[in-house]
């Protein structure tokens, strides 16, 4: 009868024992669930930074052409008043009717001058842009290094 009763406190530890496996069991499941959560959300992250590189890049190269067609165009238009004004001060030789539009010509040109330092103050601003893009585009490697860091940890603990 002795032997009864100690396999019966036997069968309470056993399934106390079964009981704290399980608890375990399931704290390793959730754990895992959470993991593998994490490892989604860092994926879409890389992804969404990828498809932010891509549009970054496509916006600087935008940016640059845009800043060509900007410079060109505002250098024809300098040489073209350049030309107007020359063209002027032989017809102001000429007579004091040209005087006049000389004068318009030069006002024009320091419209168009105005002008161009706004531009060139825009330029300076969309280079700073560009310069902070590319920052923000050196910092990339580091979090793909932390996500891949991430992603092996992850791996180990599987």
């Amino acid at each position: 009868m002795m032997r009864r009763g100690q396999l019966s406190g036997l069968g309470s530890a056993a399934s106390h024992h079964t009981q704290l496996l399980e608890n375990k069991i399931a704290v390793q499941e959730a754990e895992i669930e959470q993991l593998l959560r994490d490892n989604h959300s860092l994926s879409s992250g890389h992804v969404a930074l990828r498809e932010a590189l891509v549009a970054a890049s496509q916006d600087v190269q935008k940016l640059k052409s845009h800043i060509r067609s900007i410079q060109t165009e505002s250098d024809i238009q300098i040489r073209i008043l350049v030309d107007k004004i020359a063209k002027g001060e032989v017809d102001i030789r000429a007579g004091d009717s040209m005087k006049k539009d000389l004068q318009e010509a030069y006002t024009e040109a320091q419209s168009l001058a105005t002008s161009r330092q706004e531009l060139s103050v825009q330029i300076q601003r969309a280079s700073q842009e560009l310069k902070k893009v590319n920052s923000d585009v050196k910092c990339i490697p580091d979090l793909q290094a932390e996500l891949d860091g991430l992603v092996q940890e992850h791996q180990r603990l599987r």
